[in-house]
């Protein structure tokens, strides 16, 4: 009995520092930041920085829109985020002077009617007032939250697969808006995200590009200032996740309105500032040409070319004099060739790169990283076979039908093609499409 308890005192001795690393969380003053304005309280939360597909992603179901493609991986830094929309109370207390355009007058309604230069000039009075620099999410920052963050759980609208339960909308507002958080919260504890009135964000509208940095700011400069999330009188194919809305800067609406966002820096815990940065894109140089290359996540991590080897790089690597448009991706080589190819590219780069498998290229389409190639056309070989295939079909069934008949004459039949050589079949028809490791 005694050797027991002396073995239970080791054991607990042993594994006493991994307790304490199960328990280790962000203290609550730091998940949930609470501010005032007056009698008004508003609070604010933390969403931890993470690597998601933003965009058309399959649980969007058919309404995805061509504005919500290609699927793209974002990487995000921590930041902050207000738990409702900006009501009547917290603006008007900020901005007394401001006639509130709302039948019930209700300091509970979220603020619409505001333009998206009207709420910067919200945004510099509440930072004077309050000491803290606050300012719109961005289009992604607002999608990370909305999908719940790191403890996503996929759904469709925000915090639910049913949008009633989290939203309102044309189904259930009575064409009409709602007091904020009267619906369930999402993942991360924020309310009527995918409904009641959209949301400015901070970006100029532009199409989606494959490869974004992290910390994706939008476009420099644009005609249209991005919305997010759908408001009471869209139906639910217009509220959901990836759905982008885009307006003039200038224009207000009684269906639009704004939340606050905040940098999370300063008040983070200085090692959670000294996370290594992922580059999401690395390039190649070689004399006047450039090669991208796109981060993949995965259980080892690689980069991968965002296109095939095009005919021009090989003209420049192997130095040959080759036919072809120089975008057009380079086939019909052997893996001769293509290791040749190989060699001399890694020794003008100065860079390990490898040809990409199949798996992996896989991998970073079903991602949103890089497009799926599209269809090639076929060579002349190829026409030649398929051609004489037909005709040997063809002699065969009118010599059958000629025997019917009692026709003694026979057509030729030709010989199967794939007998035949052809000099300039290749032995793959494909291209092949570089990549690099991760260092560690």
């Amino acid at each position: 009995m005694k050797k027991n308890w002396i073995l239970l005192i080791i054991l607990a001795i042993y594994t006493l520092p991994l307790w304490g690393k199960k328990t280790k969380e962000l203290p609550d003053s730091i998940q949930l930041m609470q501010f005032e304005v007056g009698s008004v309280k508003f609070r604010m939360r933390l969403i931890e920085g993470g690597v998601f597909q933003m965009g058309a992603t399959a649980e969007q179901r058919s309404e995805r829109g061509s504005t919500d493609y290609p699927i793209h991986m974002v990487t995000l830094d921590s930041y902050y985020i207000g738990e409702i929309e900006v009501t009547n109370g917290l603006w008007q207390a900020v901005m007394p002077e401001w006639e509130i355009i709302d039948v019930w007058k209700n300091p509970n309604h979220p603020m619409s009617d505001v333009s998206w230069y009207d709420c910067q000039e919200f945004l510099r009075r509440l930072d004077s007032i309050t000491g803290v620099k606050f300012r719109m999410p961005t289009e992604a920052e607002w999608e990370f939250a909305a999908r719940g963050g790191n403890k996503s759980k996929g759904y469709r609208f925000s915090g639910s697969d049913d949008d009633e339960l989290v939203s309102w909308g044309l189904s259930n507002s009575n064409f009409r808006k709602h007091q904020v958080a009267e619906k369930l919260a999402n993942e991360l504890g924020l309310y009527d995200m995918t409904g009641n009135i959209s949301e400015w964000c901070s970006d100029w509208y532009a199409p989606y590009e494959i490869g974004t940095p992290p910390n994706p700011r939008g476009a420099e400069n644009g005609t249209w200032k991005i919305h997010r999330g759908g408001s009471f009188d869209n139906c639910k194919e217009n509220r959901h996740l990836s759905k982008r809305w885009y307006s003039d800067p200038h224009e207000s609406t009684n269906y639009r309105g704004l939340r606050l966002a905040l940098d999370a820096k300063e008040y983070l815990p200085k090692e959670e500032n000294k996370k290594k940065e992922i580059d999401m894109v690395k390039w190649i140089k070689i004399k006047n040409s450039r090669l991208k290359l796109l981060y993949v996540e995965d259980t080892v991590p690689y980069y991968i070319a965002d296109h095939e080897v095009t005919v021009g790089e090989w003209k420049r690597i192997m130095q040959t004099k080759d036919k072809g448009k120089w975008s057009e991706a380079k086939i019909n080589e052997d893996d001769v060739a293509w290791n040749k190819f190989l060699e001399r590219y890694r020794k003008q780069s100065g860079f390990g790169v490898e040809f990409a498998t199949r798996e992996e290229i896989d991998n970073a389409i079903s991602k949103g990283i890089i497009e799926k190639p599209q269809k090639r056309e076929k060579k002349h070989w190829e026409r030649d076979t398929h051609t004489i295939q037909q005709r040997r079909k063809n002699a065969k069934r009118i010599n059958i039908l000629a025997g019917l008949v009692g026709v003694n004459r026979q057509m030729d039949v030709p010989d199967d093609p794939i007998l035949q050589l052809y000099n300039d079949a290749p032995t793959k028809n494909e291209g092949r499409r570089l990549k690099l490791r991760i260092e560690k």
